[in-house]
């Protein structure tokens, strides 16, 4: 008897161990998606068959890496007249194929022809000749995430006006974050699958300095997606917040795209003023967004660098008997996106915390790029 459960003790031990080693991995740690394969993966292009569901921010992700990037996939598809919602039916570039090389025979001159086989011309493969190629060696970029990019925001002298807002959820919340299921309150048809962009607005504010300007702020707070009509009434789903979204908040139709920023000096000397942050915090420094008051109309670009001064009364010495002031650098911005009038810009560094107010002048690049 005593064997008999020491081999029945066995067998059990054996079997559990077995079914264990055919147990999948992800039985017991959830896997982390691959990394996008990229063009390289897909050496005769990719084109995908919309499914339920797809918008080109999911197929972003999924094959560029960023849901950020999706104004790519756009534009390899100009017949999309809404880039925000795409429906089963139709078929998405997302990898368009390599262009076709052919070698073409050389025939001789006739009185040079000879019994050997004629030359063909040698064209190499685009693969080979990348890899021939030395690396590009452009202009510096500016060093920033996608999803940090998007955010930038912008400021406005007359406030912005969407398409509706989140009228409640079905849990009772103040506040809503990815994944609740929110009624939408929208003053126009969205179909079931569109993306929509939720943005917080800010204001009115009355800006500082030497030309104060009254205006509002608004940025990217979130993402929503449309579930269509149930019982008369529109519902979303929130597909992604960077921070809880609640009824204040402005519905539009509007969703930012990352593009890369190459970094330029623009016109040296360039005088503005730092009108606002992004945020409500009053003191700013690395990592924020600012805006300032000049634009398109005064020169400013895209890329364009800034440095920043604030100005610090000497309390000691020979300047505060004269009654004068010096000027202390306490960062660095790069612009990011302009308007007629105003800019937005991201500081690259702070050596100093500083407010609204401060002066920004176009200067040099310090390499803070990729």
């Amino acid at each position: 008897m005593q064997k008999m459960r020491g081999r029945t003790a066995v067998f059990l031990a054996l079997t559990i161990l077995g079914v264990t080693l055919l147990l999948p991995a992800g039985g017991f740690a959830q896997e982390s998606p691959p990394p996008p394969a990229g063009a390289a993966a897909y050496p005769d292009g990719l084109i995908h068959p919309v499914e339920q569901g797809d918008t080109l921010w999911d197929l972003s992700a999924k094959y560029l890496g960023s849901p950020w990037k999706w104004q790519e996939l756009w534009e390899r598809n100009r017949f999309l007249t809404n880039p925000h919602y795409i429906y089963p039916g139709i078929r998405v570039v997302v990898f368009p194929p390599p262009a076709r090389e052919y070698a073409f025979p050389v025939a001789e001159a006739p009185a040079a022809a000879s019994a050997e086989a004629p030359a063909v011309l040698e064209v190499k493969k685009p693969e080979e000749l990348a890899a021939a190629a030395p690396p590009p060696s452009g202009p510096p970029t500016l060093d920033i995430l996608p999803s940090e990019f998007v955010r930038a925001g912008e400021f406005l002298k007359e406030k912005p006006a969407g398409i509706g807002a989140i009228s409640g959820g079905e849990e009772p919340k103040v506040a809503f974050a990815e994944g609740d299921r929110v009624h939408l309150q929208l003053q126009k048809e969205i179909p079931a699958g569109q993306l929509l962009g939720v943005y917080r607005v800010r204001g009115p504010i009355t800006t500082p300095g030497d030309r104060p300007v009254t205006g509002y702020v608004k940025y990217l707070a979130g993402i929503i997606q449309s579930s269509g009509k149930e019982n008369g009434e529109t519902f979303g789903v929130i597909r992604t917040s960077f921070e809880d979204l609640n009824r204040e908040d402005m519905i539009g139709e509007e969703i930012p795209s990352f593009r890369p920023v190459t970094l330029s000096p623009g016109a040296g000397g360039m005088a503005a003023t730092v009108l606002a942050g992004q945020l409500e915090n009053r003191e700013q420094a690395a990592g924020n967004f600012v805006f300032l008051d000049r634009g398109a109309s005064a020169g400013v670009a895209v890329g364009n660098v800034f440095r920043l001064f604030d100005v610090a009364d000497e309390s000691a010495g020979t300047l505060a008997e004269k009654g004068t002031s010096a000027r202390v650098e306490v960062g660095e911005a790069v612009v990011v996106r302009v308007s007629p009038e105003f800019s937005t810009a991201y500081i690259v560094k702070s050596l100093h915390s500083f407010s609204a107010g401060v002066k920004a002048v176009a200067g040099q690049a310090t390499g803070k790029g990729k």
